[in-house]
């Protein structure tokens, strides 16, 4: 059974990301001055990169994350990676954010590899903790003095849909790890007060809401028309009217509705199923591992596929305010789809690890026989 599921996690991903290099072939046509093929073609190369990263991690051996100039070395470059977004001439602006940095004609996201460096390090300095993570001075006060810059720096950006993951991702890692609850009260609320100051203090977070409400949402509206066009089926592969300008960032946060409108319903149900069976394999890979750290690991990599996932299908079926969280491995854009192919990597490595841990020869005694 874990064989399977590690086998399936990474032929969902592929076979998502394939499926959305397909979408866009067609669904950036509208970009202004873009080519037809050009979203395609970039998103294949990225493929190929994340493809790579996600076979390293998944040869590495995930305590490798819990080394102590490995937890420092996460820290500081999550630090500095999303204070470099918000330096001149290194950050790049898009709408009034500051959430890319620019590397040529490549612009990086760092909020999408700090989602995965939280986990790592959280994860890491768990697996060393043990215990003591039951006291409030390790389990809450030492990854408190990381998330709270990281959380200071997405608001400074500002990015209100990275800091509620990074938050949600946080505590899941904390409670499962063994943090007691009732440490954790406080900084929750801290940390619900935190984003609700981000929503209210942004003048168009606000205005959002307040269209959510007056039900006058224009991404949100065209979403929905989407949906409806499609019905069951869908009009047909490139023949939706959302690709020809009517439906912005078409090709990135919202490319599950022209999914919606172009194949229909079977096709979105089945983009449900595919991270849902992904959100089953990986908790089946976490409860397998042999150590906490693993397990903690597993289930963080997991969360951060699948949350995030959930979430976007939420906002473009208007269910949550629309928001800019990307669709993982179907999304255009490099960072999201590495980022997502590294958590793939890392998940897999702990499913790797307990194969051959399960698999090992075991000595007289019931030891088990390193095989080096």
């Amino acid at each position: 059974m874990l064989r399977f599921c590690v086998r399936m996690e990474m032929a969902l991903a592929f076979a998502l990301a394939i499926f959305g290099i397909l979408i866009l072939s067609y669904a950036g046509k509208a970009q202004a001055g873009a080519e037809p093929l050009r979203y395609c073609v970039m998103q294949a190369a990225f493929l190929a990169v994340s493809l790579v990263a996600m076979g390293v991690l998944f040869r590495v051996d995930y305590r490798f994350f819990a080394r102590k100039e490995v937890l420092w070395a996460l820290a500081v470059g999550m630090v500095v990676a999303l204070a470099l977004v918000l330096t001149p001439g290194v950050g790049k602006t898009v709408k009034g954010a500051h959430r890319w940095i620019g590397l040529g004609p490549i612009n990086v996201q760092p909020v999408e590899f700090v989602k995965l460096g939280i986990v790592l390090f959280l994860s890491g300095y768990l697996g060393r903790l043990g215990g003591m993570a039951r006291r409030l001075k390790w389990g809450v006060a030492v990854p408190g003095a990381l998330v709270g810059p990281v959380l200071v720096l997405l608001a400074l950006q500002p990015d209100f849909g990275g800091a509620m993951i990074v938050c949600a991702l946080v505590a899941l890692v904390l409670l499962a790890g063994g943090v007691r609850l009732r440490h954790l009260l406080l900084p929750g609320a801290a940390g619900v007060a935190f984003v609700a100051a981000m929503l209210l203090t942004n003048e168009n977070r606000v205005a959002r809401l307040l269209n959510e409400q007056q039900g006058e949402n224009y991404q949100a509206w065209q979403s929905e028309i989407a949906f409806h066009n499609g019905g069951l089926t869908g009009v047909g592969l490139g023949h939706g009217m959302q690709t020809a300008g009517y439906l912005p960032e078409c090709h990135t946060d919202f490319i599950f509705a022209i999914i919606g409108e172009d194949l229909g319903l079977v096709a979105t149900g089945l983009i449900w199923l595919a991270f849902l069976l992904m959100l089953c394999g990986g908790t089946v890979i976490a409860l397998r591992a042999k150590d906490r750290q693993g397990m903690l690991l597993a289930a963080g990599a997991t969360a951060i596929l699948c949350a995030q996932g959930a979430a976007n299908m939420a906002v473009v079926t208007h269910l949550l305010p629309t928001k800019g969280l990307a669709l993982p491995f179907l999304s255009y854009g490099g960072s999201c789809l590495l980022s997502s192919f590294c958590a793939v990597g890392v998940l897999t490595g702990v499913g790797r690890a307990t194969l051959e841990a399960e698999d090992a020869p075991a000595a007289p005694g019931g030891r088990p026989v390193s095989l080096g």
